[in-house]
């Protein structure tokens, strides 16, 4: 049987999570390089790999929609996979902001290419949310990532368009992801538990509060207050809880989802060096080498696992369902 031979008939819109773990990576270096003078060259070798990546995934995911329309529409009308397709114009809103330091004119350019992308995914999961029958262990915090993309918008949006379409952005993530968050809570206490290789996607739950943090402090031009505040300690508190259950985290086995790992690790760093930006104290100073330092440790680890497993050929292999 050829069942595992690889193929890009099978090739995983889940691998677009990688351009979002590295665009994180590259963005926290350009912060921390203005910020606690981290050296550039990180920046722009991280830029230029998770780059050089995105134009070889995304241009293979192309050729899979050409020539494997149906493997694409069934990933698309997926319960879990279509949360991963926000990934995509996520992808391109992150190059943006990792951009907005090297080449601004082609960070403008991927935002105005990946704001529509984002509001079309958005628009076409949230009416498979409500069109379709899904069961409660359907739901998982992959869920969060069409939610998740909104909230990056303001980032670079407030200098390429008018405010209000920063404010609409915002607005629609922050909206969405306290009812994902709702919803999620209730499927983890009083259902099973999530799937072996659904459960790095707790680390989502880190993602929205962090990102709302980033995109709140740019559309205020750098504001802490009530708002921003509660926003960074609910971040702070979900990975302080993600660490307590560090157990459940399997290091044995891996699945693409480990990625799910890496960017909201880096968004939360980020957050912590604008909080730095602002108030200019040893602490934050402190957190954030610390977590420069853990969020570098993951992705790398993340990344070797990444490299053994195409080498063994288990990428672009046929899932089970």
């Amino acid at each position: 049987m050829e069942i595992n031979k690889r193929s890009l008939e099978h090739f995983p819109v889940q691998l677009f999570a990688i351009i979002m773990g590295l665009s994180g990576f590259a963005i926290m270096f350009a912060k921390a390089y203005h910020l606690i003078d981290m050296p550039y060259w990180i920046y722009a070798l991280v830029l230029f790999v998770d780059t050089i990546l995105f134009l070889g995934i995304f241009t293979a995911y192309m050729f899979k929609w050409l020539l494997y329309p149906e493997a694409v529409k069934k990933e698309f009308y997926h319960p879990i996979k279509s949360s991963f397709m926000a990934a995509i114009s996520i992808s391109f809103l992150l190059l943006s902001i990792a951009f907005y330091d090297f080449a601004p004119t082609v960070s403008i350019l991927l935002w105005w290419i990946g704001t529509p992308l984002q509001l079309f995914f958005t628009l076409i999961i949230i009416r498979y949310w409500i069109h379709n029958e899904l069961k409660v262990v359907h739901s998982n915090p992959a869920w969060f990532i069409p939610i998740v993309g909104n909230v990056l918008v303001p980032v670079v949006g407030v200098e390429a368009a008018p405010v209000w379409i920063s404010l609409f952005f915002f607005a629609l993530g922050l909206f969405f992801w306290l009812v994902l968050f709702t919803i999620m809570m209730y499927r983890i206490v009083f259902h099973h538990p999530l799937a072996k290789k659904l459960v790095p996607t707790l680390f989502i739950l880190i993602a929205p509060p962090a990102v709302g943090f980033v995109s709140y402090f740019r559309i205020t031009n750098g504001s802490i207050d009530m708002f921003s505040m509660f926003l960074y300690f609910i971040a702070l508190f979900t990975l302080l809880l993600l660490l307590f259950m560090v157990r459940m985290f399997d290091t044995k086995q891996f699945f693409i989802s480990w990625w799910a790992y890496t960017f909201p690790l880096a968004a939360m760093t980020i957050a912590t060096l604008l909080l730095h930006m602002a108030v200019r104290s040893t602490t934050t100073y402190v957190g954030s080498v610390i977590l420069i330092l853990f969020t570098t440790s993951v992705i790398g680890f993340v990344s070797y696992k990444t490299i053994l497993a195409c080498k063994a050929e288990k990428i672009c292999i046929e899932e089970e369902e």
